[in-house]
């Protein structure tokens, strides 16, 4: 095996703080937390930014799904369904341990 070669990075000591705080919540030192980061990126792995970027996308496409479900079940013959299915997403959170808020798709009475 070939000897590791140290590599050097300036950065303020906000960020060096931040990096610190990541990689102790890690259970890493900082070396190994940075060298796994560095791994990572240089194998177009999904980096903690494009991470970000996805729940971005994920909460996005949840919203419009949510929006056009709660529309098609508002336009639906039967008034009373819209109200069926917001009580039994409470129940789902509920038995989930979540709570049902209406920023979440939950009715008010959640």
């Amino acid at each position: 095996m070939s000897r590791p070669i140290s590599l050097q990075v300036y950065v303020t000591s906000e960020l060096a703080g931040r990096v610190r705080i990541a990689a102790a919540a890690d259970g890493l030192a900082v070396s190994e937390w940075l060298r796994s980061v560095i791994f990572r990126a240089c194998e177009d792995e999904i980096s903690v930014t494009s991470d970000r970027g996805l729940l971005r996308r994920l909460y996005r496409q949840s919203l419009f799904s949510m929006v056009g479900v709660d529309a098609l079940l508002a336009g639906h013959k039967d008034h009373a369904l819209r109200e069926r299915v917001h009580q039994a997403f409470a129940a789902k959170c509920k038995q989930a341990g979540l709570t049902a808020s209406t920023d979440e798709g939950g009715s008010h009475e959640a």
